[in-house]
């Protein structure tokens, strides 16, 4: 929740409203409430804050100034936490702002976190952010590197380390080299910031634990919490050491990673017990009478919190396990080394992943022979099944089928924690369908010579998580090196395996096709006729039934399963513009694909898109008659207008500029950083000139950008006519406003929450909006312009017919 104009809700103690005095035209005046600006003005809010809820606060609300959140352990008890809040409000008069609040949420940003039931989240425009950022060139471009990093260093283990080339190059004075230590660096952390761990919250007083490590250049800690046996990250730090500091012994540099990190994570010291997990005897030399200076004094400033020093025992998570690398003895090195080369070394080697969540449950399985050849299949699952099970899924079928090609030893690697350490019998499986997952595993296993099972990190796992990802996806048509194994029914009832080739489930189609194809008729006279009127408007081609039409090209006949991704990915995919329920259906019958229930289906697909639902227009106004501007051939006449400002995209574009010939509705768009006439010129001559040719006409509004003397010299020396829409009548220039709205409504319905991405959207919505039949020529601007139909992502995921070549004279 957000206060409306929070600061204007206080009142002025009378006689300091003198001294927020100001000059107008109009004469002197002061303030009544309490303005923005004021250096206390800050800390006055938040003391009233505190005060209004400090019987909430920590409970079910956290308040930082303006920026109010309810939160609550359950949905059911949420009503009775808001109605709280809301008592609290009307007690005290407070009024808030309804465009910025959000209610019955499970998830939410709160001081630029992803708060939500798990844990803390990075910022996902953060990490778009980053994930977007070319490559340094300048210092300027470091800083701003590392600044950005800064601001998610709690979700870095190791930060400074992993960020040292470029402070490094940030040294090295006013010119920066970015060598290729600092690419492997910036890249890597692209990588990891792309999986970031989720941040978890303590509880009230329960016991924490803190990993600490030391490298040349840095000290870095983690604070933890244990949940069910798993301990999760609570914070990550980490600190670059100064020149002396560098020179400390191993022990002192531990001991300084333990007091940097009570300094800065100093409220989690004070309101836990903290236990320090280290093989360096930290607690016997802090307590040393004879001890250093600082190291005294270090022991002194931690006397105050609670610390409990204790020797380091099994790691219960991954993203603690590749924190902790603490300083190694060289013997130690060494015989970690001898230890590698004495493993054994297997033939065969298992890489599985599965996943699951509330749209379905999917695996990926890797096997590589020991010629080198890897066998890719991707499971899809007709079943639910929980993450768990789905990992356990995934295990079975590939123990399958490493037996099935005479595998005798394997080497099976695993993302999933549980599952690897129940199978080594580090963790207990205590539910029934464990228990029956975990003994099904181990029979298999029984079959091999020799196994090995291992735990890896989700990045060493890639190949296997981008087969469980395939699998998810609403696509038909599969790479020849990938299997697609499709799973009935889960493997601990009875399994059955079928192949890539996709069940018949299309009732409609069958009695059409046998018809067709073998002149089979139901038994029933009456719908024997029936089917016959039918199956005059039908045809089969190489196998598959075909819609004929007057209008039309050939539509492919589909079913159920393939109908719902036809829909969605022609409703909100790449070439997608959340059109309405009509649109929608028109739009599938142009690309080629027909079923019965097209209309029924676009409906109840436009109808539950929440993209849709959250930024539909709410049309009050009656329709009034059009006032056409006719265009006598295609670009003729352009319509040229301006949208912003918009929120900063990358580059620092703030503005588009938009285009639309009369004719055929084409429309050309490009984003701006700066609103220029010569940015104007540049845009006409590149969009239109060089790509359409001169036309005749070109309406524009009054800005100076297009009423400067240059752009009208550029429509003198090409004969163009320039005329101007008439001030505060937008009317004028309808056409070039009202492609303008429908722009800004598919960048909002693309974007969600990723508003700074709106310039890399564009071309996509002017994709679908050139893909799209227009109403006021029944045909697409495309079609219009170039005289057939794009081939868009949904013909060719879904195989719509021309894609597949048909030769229409072998019709049946």
């Amino acid at each position: 929740m957000d206060a409306y104009s929070g600061y204007n809700q206080i009142k002025m103690h009378m006689p300091d409203e003198e001294k927020t005095a100001f000059t107008t035209d109009q004469g002197l005046y002061c303030y009544t409430v309490m303005p923005f600006g004021l250096k206390n003005a800050g800390a006055t809010y938040q003391r009233l804050v505190n005060k209004m809820f400090a019987r909430q606060i920590g409970r079910n609300m956290e308040v930082y100034v303006d920026d109010m959140l309810t939160k609550s352990v359950t949905a059911d008890r949420h009503a009775d936490d808001l109605r709280e809040t809301f008592d609290v409000l009307v007690k005290y008069g407070m009024k808030l702002n309804p465009a910025k609040c959000v209610f019955g949420v499970p998830s939410g940003r709160f001081l630029g976190y992803q708060v939500n039931q798990r844990g803390i989240e990075v910022n996902p425009e953060k990490i778009q952010a980053l994930a977007r950022m070319v490559s340094p060139k300048t210092l300027k471009d470091v800083q701003k590197l590392t600044g950005c990093l800064a601001s998610l260093s709690r979700f870095i283990a190791k930060s400074t380390d992993r960020c040292l080339p470029f402070f490094k190059a940030l040294k090295k004075g006013k010119g920066i080299e970015w060598n290729e230590d600092c690419e492997k660096a910036f890249q890597a952390l692209k990588d990891y910031l792309g999986r970031a761990p989720l941040l978890s919250k303590p509880e009230t007083a329960e016991i924490l634990y803190m990993y600490l490590s030391v490298s040349e250049a840095a000290t870095s800690s983690v604070l933890v919490r244990q949940e069910d046996g798993i301990q999760k990250p609570v914070y990550y730090t980490s600190k670059a050491l100064l020149p002396a500091e560098t020179r400390y012994s191993p022990t002192e540099k531990m001991a300084l990673a333990l007091i940097t990190a009570a300094r800065k994570l100093r409220p989690y010291f004070q309101a836990h017990r903290i236990r320090v997990y280290t093989n360096c005897p930290l607690k016997l030399i802090l307590q040393k009478p004879e001890v250093s200076g600082r190291l005294t004094k270090w022991a002194i400033e931690l006397s105050e919190f609670d610390v409990e020093y204790l020797p380091r025992t099994a790691i219960k998570a991954q993203a603690v396990a590749d924190f902790v690398a603490e300083f190694t003895e060289p013997s130690i090195e060494v015989a970690r080394m001898m230890v590698e080369q004495n493993k054994k070394i297997f033939k065969w080697q298992l890489r599985v992943d599965g996943s699951s969540n509330t749209h379905g449950s999917w695996a990926g399985i890797v096997l590589t022979t020991p010629e080198g050849d890897s066998v890719e299949c991707a499971l899809r699952f007709d079943f639910k099944a929980t993450n768990n099970q789905a990992e356990y899924e995934a295990l079975i079928a590939g123990l399958k089928i490493s037996t099935i090609l005479g595998a005798d030893e394997v080497e099976i690697f695993s993302d999933s924690q549980v599952v690897v350490n129940q199978v080594l019998d580090e963790y207990q499986a205590r539910e029934e369908s464990m228990i029956t997952y975990l003994e099904l595993a181990r029979e298999l296993l029984e079959r091999f010579k020799e196994y090995r099972i291992v735990h890896v990190p989700r990045e060493e796992n890639e190949k296997a998580d981008a087969l469980a990802k395939l699998a998810s996806a609403t696509i038909n048509i599969w790479p020849n090196n990938i299997s697609m194994i499709r799973l009935l029914q889960s493997s601990i009832v009875k399994t059955k395996e079928v192949g890539a080739v996709f069940g018949e489930r299309d009732s409609w189609i069958t009695p059409i096709k046998e018809y067709l194809v073998n002149d089979i008729l139901p038994s029933d006279p009456l719908e024997a006729r029936r089917l016959k009127y039918r199956a005059t408007r039908y045809s089969v081609l190489n196998g598959e039934l075909y819609k004929r039409g007057y209008s039309r090209a050939l539509q492919r006949c589909v079913g159920p399963e393939e109908a719902e991704g036809i829909l969605r990915s022609i409703h909100s995919g790449n070439c997608g513009n959340h059109a309405g329920g009509a649109s929608l259906a028109h739009k599938t019958l142009r690309q080629g694909f027909y079923w019965p229930t097209l209309f029924a289906d676009s409906k109840r697909v436009a109808a539950r898109c929440e993209a849709c639902q959250k930024i539909a227009n709410n049309i009050r106004q009656p329709p009034e008659l059009l006032q056409s501007i006719t265009s006598p051939w295609p670009f003729a006449m352009w319509g040229i207008d301006l949208i912003g400002p918009m929120p900063t995209a990358t580059g620092g574009a703030k503005h588009a500029i938009v285009a639309v010939d009369y004719f055929t509705k084409w429309v050309e768009a490009e984003p701006l950083v700066h609103i220029t006439e010569a940015n104007t010129i540049s845009f006409v001559k590149k969009n239109i000139l060089y790509r359409f040719g001169i036309p005749n006409t070109i309406i524009t509004d009054n800005g100076t950008q297009f009423d400067g003397r240059k752009f009208r010299e550029l429509c003198d020396k090409y004969g163009i006519n320039n005329y101007y829409a008439s001030p505060a009548h937008p009317q004028t220039n309808g056409q070039t406003e009202a492609v303008n709205k429908i722009i800004k409504h598919n960048l909002k319905a693309k974007l969600a929450t990723k508003k700074g991405s709106w310039a890399d959207k564009l071309p996509q919505v002017l994709w679908a909006y050139r893909t799209m039949e227009r109403g006021s020529t029944g045909e697409t601007p495309y079609s219009m312009a170039y005289g057939a139909e794009a081939v868009i992502p949904v013909e060719t995921s879904f195989s719509s017919p021309r894609v597949l070549k048909l030769n229409i004279p072998r019709c049946v």
